[in-house]
């Protein structure tokens, strides 16, 4: 670089560090914020989709059908490798190793108790290799050649070191299974019994009990066999089920594979039935519910990160675009020397974006790689094009502004154009109205999509637009402000106030470009809190609606005396019993109604406004009102009683899930033997465990009539797995950030516009001082320039941002994150406040902090004799 090229970089150095240490920041921030937004989707899907997650290709034939089809066990390997094949690209590069596995349906083992164990005998490849023997041998059958010889031979088997313990069952104790002599030749345990693997395959290690369809307590339990037992199992006709497994690999899943596997799942469903070698199977898996969930919190997290991502992308540009301003603004009287001296257009923007770009595009190539460095996720393209945007931006404002200056008008020395006197320009109307009609489409046309506009750049661009707009209008309005204010300090005795805020009106439109970013940074802030708010909002109501009460207890029947236990319990202030009756009818006609008894006022204490105001009678939900009418009706089922129900009001919901056509009673119109309770709500913070205790000291004697479906559900635990799912964390951390960003963008700029114009500040002050000002009034001048903007600034910005999450309407969808349930409160949380006050407060301590800095190294003197 030549001589003036140096001389005037140095005499430059200021705003040239500014722009580049804001072009590094800016740059760093557009690869971080990207990538670690697609690294939590990333992780969002792997645990969305569950460590259990698999694709099961099944069947379930005759064990002689199986056996023509697959005669050996190397066969069921074979075919495994045939699944493994037929598999789109997507879940092949998603899934393990298939694991085969063969199982005998559940046969009963003669036993005198009154409750039925029910065994199944399963050769399970992967279970055998996750187990490990703790007592006598392994199972070793062999397969003769003649059929007729294994028909009725004993098979050897091992069972869970659990269920031996559970049934008293011994090595080498001889069973019948159904039509099956087994003799047990081993104990086994898990390696891990923390291993997914087992998650959905618990009654190998463990027994399950529960009541039959004639209120019988069963207890379920699994034997497993070597391959050798393959062929003893086929050549009777039994029905077997045949397993091919592919459990997914949650280290592979990314958010781009997860898309795609739904449809990848419905064309391997279509191979696998159109396979004709091999006996019918079908896949098996809970990936659709899962995958369906995943791309709804996908969509909303894209959305309203969008519409974060796009108003922390403007702040940037505009903190960029303000330290290119101001580089500008320095270097206005070296290019009207230029322009006098006869230098052309071209001449006059190679030092204006010669030291721009000598700034900018060091500073982004850096910034790029720091931000690849910090490996926050994977790299994303847009990181790329937003670093592209925001240096064509930066070098193109000098450009914009020598064309403007330059091309033919008056010399900007003899133009003024403060805030207060300049005048508005046809250019000007026009561009402003331009950014006002295209807020207004861009909201009508989002507002049309609804959910369905996801990330949709269009989207994205609406918070932009409205901020722009609406800092288009406070720049209008700020003037005006300023001036009334101006002429009532004016009448006052302190000097302090009619300076600041003449000193403010005096700045150009490069001054007042603060304002808009200060108010974008606080739109940000004020639509993640507002979102936050009605996001843990949504989540604490869907908790009530799920479980209705602090905790809620329910079993198949409770003893008369479960309240008096329940309340006994530590922490337990209340607790109310109900009856949940389900399939009842009316007389006529083909409805279905679930009863709910319940104490209307004592539940009313449980969980004060969840019914409506003053209930008397029976509240019916919209289907049960509209199946049953509005008149009393009367209501019973084989088994129950005819109960008699009297309308007199709506219940939208009731917790537990009754399904929609549904009547809450008064406990007291149950009579008899249908008095008794299954359910209980409790308020207060009572331990799980104790409830636990109080729940099997309520339950009746005969294990047949209680015991099954026993459900304890605590409001905070359902609250807690809603708040700690994946893809909430990625929206919380990002709104985090955003704000954080924002907030510091804003609060470099109002640094920036203090230190760069701190010389001509300086010399104002200095010729004040001379006429008497003191150095506290000094300081209190600069609070007083400084606060017009951040108030008109920061107040519109926060609005806007409260407002936000209203104009945008359906966009911001947030229902997948609540169960289904509406979240569309909009208020900010009142802890937010204090936050932006002190926001506030720090941007006139930097103000103070800047006066004072440069005061200590003030001359007086040598400004006065400068007369620059």
């Amino acid at each position: 670089m030549n001589g003036p090229w140096t001389r005037l970089a140095r005499t430059q150095w200021a705003p040239l560090a500014a722009l580049a240490v804001l072009a590094l920041v800016a740059a760093v921030l557009a690869v971080t914020v990207p990538s670690r937004t697609a690294d939590g989707y990333d992780r969002a899907a792997a645990a969305s989709l569950g460590a259990d997650g698999d694709v099961r290709v099944e069947a379930r034939v005759a064990g002689t059908e199986g056996f023509r089809s697959v005669p050996t066990a190397s066969d069921m390997a074979l075919n495994s490798v045939n699944w493994q094949q037929l598999l789109p690209s997507t879940l092949r590069a998603v899934v393990g190793a298939p694991e085969q596995s063969v199982s005998t349906r559940g046969d009963r083992v003669p036993d005198p108790s009154p409750e039925p164990r029910i065994v199944t005998v399963s050769w399970d490849d992967g279970a055998l290799k996750r187990l490990r023997l703790v007592a006598g041998a392994p199972p070793f059958n062999q397969v003769s050649d003649d059929s007729d010889d294994d028909r009725g031979r004993e098979v050897q088997i091992g069972v869970s070191q659990q269920v031996a313990a559970k049934f008293g069952y011994k090595v080498g104790q001889r069973l019948r299974v159904g039509t099956r002599r087994v003799r047990i030749t081993g104990l086994y345990a898990p390696v891990n019994a923390s291993d997914p693997y087992w998650v959905s395959r618990g009654d190998m290690l463990r027994w399950r009990s529960g009541l039959n369809g004639d209120g019988v307590m069963v207890h379920h339990a699994t034997a497993l066999v070597d391959a050798g037992a393959y062929g003893l199992l086929t050549r009777a006709d039994d029905q077997l089920t045949y397993t091919w497994r592919f459990p997914v690999r949650g280290d592979a899943l990314t958010n781009e594979r997860t898309g795609a596997m739904a449809a990848d799942l419905e064309a391997y469903r279509a191979a696998i039935k159109n396979r004709s070698d091999v006996f019918p199977c079908e896949v098996v898996t809970a990936l659709d519910a899962r995958l369906k969930s995943y791309a709804g919190q996908l969509r909303t997290a894209k959305t309203v990160l969008g519409l974060a991502h796009s108003g922390l992308a403007a702040v940037a540009a505009g903190v960029l675009l303000l330290a290119a301003g101001l580089l500008a603004e320095r270097l206005r009287p070296l290019l009207a020397t230029m322009r006098a001296r006869g230098a052309s257009l071209r001449q006059l923007a190679a030092p204006a974006c010669g030291l721009a770009a000598l700034a900018v595009l060091p500073a982004a190539a850096l910034g790029y790689g720091a931000g690849r460095l910090l490996g926050t996720g994977p790299p994303q393209a847009q990181s790329v094009y937003v670093i592209a945007a925001l240096v064509a931006l930066v070098l193109a404002l000098p450009a914009v502004m020598i064309v403007r200056e330059h091309a033919g008008v008056a010399p900007a020395a003899d133009r003024r154009e403060d805030l207060a006197a300049a005048r508005t320009s046809r250019r000007r109307l026009v561009l402003e109205a331009l950014v006002v009609v295209l807020a207004v489409i861009g909201v009508v046309l989002l507002r049309r999509r609804g959910p369905a506009g996801g990330d949709d750049p269009l989207v994205a661009a609406v918070p932009v637009l409205l901020g722009a707009a609406l800092g288009l209008l406070v720049l209008r309005v700020y003037p005006y402000l300023l001036r009334a204010a101006g002429r009532a300090l004016k009448r006052g005795r302190g000097v302090v106030g009619f300076l600041g805020f003449a000193r403010g009106a005096r700045q150009s439109a490069i001054g007042a470009l603060p304002l808009v970013v200060l108010l974008l940074a606080a739109t940000v802030a004020g639509f993640a809190a507002t979102v936050e708010t009605a996001l843990q909002r949504g989540q604490e109501n869907a908790a009530w609606a799920a479980v209705g009460a602090d905790a809620r207890m329910a079993a198949e029947q409770f003893d008369p005396g479960v309240l008096g236990k329940v309340r006994a319990v530590r922490g337990v202030k209340d607790a109310v019993q109900a009856r949940v009756v389900n399939d009842l009818r009316p007389q006529s006609g083909p409805a279905r109604i679930t009863l709910i008894a319940i104490d209307l006022e004592a539940y009313e204490r449980i969980a004060p406004g969840r019914l409506p105001a003053h209930p008397r009678g029976a509240l019916l939900s919209p289907a049960a009102a509209r199946d049953l009418g509005s008149g009393p009706v009367t209501l019973s089922k084989p088994g129950f009683d005819p109960i008699r129900v009297e309308p007199s009001g709506r219940i939208e919901d009731f917790p537990g899930g009754p399904g929609a056509a549904f009547a809450v009673v008064p406990y007291r119109t149950l009579k008899g033997t249908q008095a008794f309770p299954n359910e209980v709500f409790v308020r207060g913070d009572p331990d799980r465990a104790a409830l636990q205790a109080a729940l099997r000291a309520s339950l009746p004697p005969n294990p047949a009539a209680g015991g099954f479906d026993q459900v304890i559900e605590v409001r905070r635990d359902a609250l807690k797995e809603m708040t700690r799912a994946p893809m909430v964390d990625v929206v919380n951390d990002t709104f985090r950030d955003a704000t954080l960003a924002g907030g510091a963008f804003g609060l470099l700029a109002v640094l920036l516009v203090l230190v760069v114009g701190a010389r001509a500040r300086g010399r104002s002050i200095a010729q004040l001082r001379v006429l008497g000002l003191s150095r506290r009034q000094s300081r209190n001048l600069a609070l007083v320039e400084i606060t017009p903007v951040l108030l008109c600034a920061v107040g519109a910005g926060w609005v806007l941002g409260l407002l936000l999450p209203g104009i945008t309407g359906p966009v911001v969808d947030l229902r997948p994150y609540t169960g289904g349930f509406a979240a569309g409160n909009y208020a900010v949380d009142p802890a937010a406040l204090p936050a932006l006050l002190g926001a506030l407060l720090l941007a006139a301590a930097a103000a103070v902090a800047v006066d004072r800095a440069f005061d200590a190294r003030r001359d007086l003197g040598g400004v006065l004799r400068t007369g620059e």
